[in-house]
């Protein structure tokens, strides 16, 4: 029992909820890659860097933003600024999940290794260290990262180009603002208190709803293409519009009651709605 009580602060720095969500869509990526054919130590490794590359990403956010995390209501109580964990320990720990993932990440190849170091660079260092402090446009250029993990489960498979790894990449990417905005509308004071420009606080609940129902839109038209680009049919189609279409109405309904109620609301099914998205690739590819 003591072994797991002090565990479980280290764990809570891994975001393993994100990370397993993460290395869904890589696994996907790589069956698409490979039109359901696959070999199943190749996806093992792939989960085991990937997930070890989220994870060590997540870590260093931590640690990086231990200051401000002690300010917010909700960040307030996680193991750095309770002192669970010390910030040096943190700071070890995320550098070497990164480190060992990269490293044996190679055995899948080098744009694998590419990708995924690419993706933990865009959330440690463009996001979390600079453009999060400094601009209400942080989240769209950190969702970048989402992507990148996209490209690592299709390079895992396969070094051939297409338009599908791009179109799922640009779905993360688009789905990944909405996501935050509407987590951002529900903790508006906690931002404002630790000095954090996200977009509620800049622009307004009303606005940022409007932000959300756009990129739901675009979300709206993306989704169909991988019908027409990639070796997905009906399986996927008929169940990315369904999602889509609820996913989109969700969104109008925020913006006509743009409350913290509706937000998480809609913060809670922009998350089912991902997984689903790649619940239907899934199933579509291996049918």
């Amino acid at each position: 029992m003591k072994a797991i009580s002090w565990s479980l602060p280290y764990l809570s720095l891994l975001k393993l909820r994100i990370v397993a969500l993460l290395v869904i869509v890589a696994i996907v990526a790589a069956l698409i890659a490979g039109a359901g054919d696959f070999s199943p130590a190749r996806l093992a490794l792939l989960a085991l860097v990937g997930g070890m590359a989220c994870a060590g990403a997540s870590v260093l956010n931590n640690y990086l933003d231990r200051d401000i995390d002690a300010v917010m209501p909700r960040t307030r109580n996680r193991p750095i600024p309770r002192n669970k964990v010390s910030a040096t320990a943190a700071l070890v720990l995320g550098l070497v999940l990164l480190v060992v993932s990269l490293v044996v990440a190679f055995q899948l190849g080098s744009l694998v290794v590419l990708s995924l170091g690419s993706g933990a660079l865009i959330y440690v260092v463009l996001y979390t260290m600079w453009l999060k402090r400094r601009t209400s446009l942080n989240i769209i250029i950190g969702g970048l990262s989402g992507s990148c993990v996209v490209l690592a489960g299709w390079f895992a498979i396969t070094h051939e180009l297409s338009p599908a790894p791009f179109l799922i990449a640009l779905i993360v990417f688009l789905w990944t603002p909405g996501h935050f905005w509407s987590f951002a509308l529900v903790h508006q004071e906690s931002y404002r208190k630790a000095s954090i420009p996200m977009l509620p606080n800049v622009l307004g609940a009303r606005k940022t709803a409007g932000y959300i129902v756009l990129h739901s839109a675009l979300l709206m038209i993306t989704v169909p293409l991988l019908y027409f680009l990639s070796p997905l049919g009906l399986t996927y189609l008929t169940g990315a519009l369904f999602l889509s279409t609820l996913f989109l109405a969700s969104g109008l309904w925020l913006w006509r009651q743009p409350g913290k109620e509706r937000a998480w609301r809609n913060y809670k099914l922009s998350g089912l709605y991902l997984l689903g998205l790649f619940v239907f690739m899934l199933a579509d590819v291996l049918s």
